[in-house]
């Protein structure tokens, strides 16, 4: 059985359903002709029922859970669908009998591939393969810092290696800037495999937990000396033993950032540092004496009572007190209040006589 599959692996890289609104009539016939029995769409999308009456008989539209979108790209777990059962795969990719072609593959010209970069408005065109460069370029990273190819190719390249040759094994790209955390943006991705995991093998359900909870942890200044080591023994075991994709894929995730950025992930628990200023754990308060008018505003919205000051005196953050809500920062009208990361702003150390400038 051939299934065609248009439901987007990511969320924010809805590359087949693009392509289809773009020239309907033309994906219509090219999906027509694929030898499909069936083809997948989200449940509830506005082109699902036009794509019914134009298709007719020849193949059946189905309906899929929106929430769900690594899972159909397995053969056996897209068959499942067909009959009514949840799309937990029985096997990995070209180990049984059914197939997927990917709707995005299916709906672009020869040799060419699109691909939606993280923040863009719509997908890029691009070849089969580009270098980091290239990619950096169509993103407009300023300094970036790795290209991360995501499901189903999960790989990522340091931006160092420029002229390296990425291929585009997936409908979405990000690009990683100095502004950005890698901790939390292996995390983000963590998340998203453990709540698509189909439970079907202990490594692959019990392991994608394990791993999500160990990065959360270290994202929440939770993380223990020993974590990192544990995810390196645990991934290896997992590439081998998982019986589908999204558990194998995952691990290679995580072992990529490993590879590339273990001492900046490695400074969320051993210096207690976030360095890139992301991770909310990480950042703290500080009032800025220059800007600070004594208003008393902050000391109002503060529900834990962390400023400390009152009338016509400048106020200080309590850091031990101080639970990161924000809600500080809304109350100041002439922004002496910011977040800082893991480079601190000079602050008075108690509260100090207001004079007017």
């Amino acid at each position: 059985m051939t299934v065609v599959n248009l439901m987007p692996a990511h969320r924010q890289a809805p590359v087949a359903l693009w392509l289809l609104a773009r020239d309907f009539d033309a994906s219509v016939s090219r999906i027509a002709d694929s030898g499909a029995e069936a083809v997948l769409v989200p449940a509830g999308h506005e082109l699902a029922a036009r794509l019914a009456d134009a298709l007719g008989d020849s193949v059946r539209v189905v309906e899929c859970n929106p929430e769900l979108g690594f899972v159909y790209a397995n053969p056996s777990a897209a068959a499942k669908v067909l009959s009514g059962e949840k799309p937990i795969p029985s096997c990995a990719n070209g180990e049984g009998a059914d197939s997927v072609i990917e709707g995005s593959a299916l709906l672009a010209d020869e040799g060419s591939r699109w691909v939606w970069l993280e923040g863009a408005s719509e997908p890029v065109c691009l070849g089969a393969t580009a270098t980091v460069a290239e990619l950096a370029a169509a993103a407009g990273a300023e300094e970036p810092k790795a290209v991360y190819v995501g499901y189903p190719a999960g790989t990522l390249t340091s931006a160092a290696d420029a002229e390296v040759t990425v291929e585009l094994a997936s409908d979405y790209v990000r690009v990683y800037t100095a502004k950005n955390c890698m901790a939390n943006a292996l995390n983000e991705i963590c998340q998203l495999y453990r709540h698509e995991t189909c439970g079907r093998c202990v490594f692959g359900h019990e392991g994608s937990h394990q791993i999500a909870t160990i990065v959360a942890d270290v994202c929440r200044k939770k993380g223990k000396p020993s974590d990192l080591a544990l995810l390196r023994d645990l991934c290896p075991v997992m590439q081998s033993q998982c019986l589908c994709e999204q558990g194998r894929v995952m691990a290679r995730t995580v072992m990529a950032f490993l590879d590339l950025f273990e001492a900046e992930i490695f400074a969320h628990i051993g210096k207690k540092t976030c360095p890139a200023g992301e991770c909310k754990a990480f950042l703290t308060y500080h009032i800025l004496a220059s800007k600070c008018q004594a208003c008393n505003a902050c000391v109002d919205s503060c529900e834990e009572d962390a400023i400390l000051g009152r009338p016509r005196f400048i106020h200080v953050i309590d850091q031990k007190a101080c639970t990161q809500c924000g809600a500080c920062l809304g109350s100041c009208e002439y922004g002496a209040i910011v977040t800082a990361g893991a480079v601190k702003p000079k602050c008075p150390p108690k509260p100090i006589p207001f004079r007017k400038r």
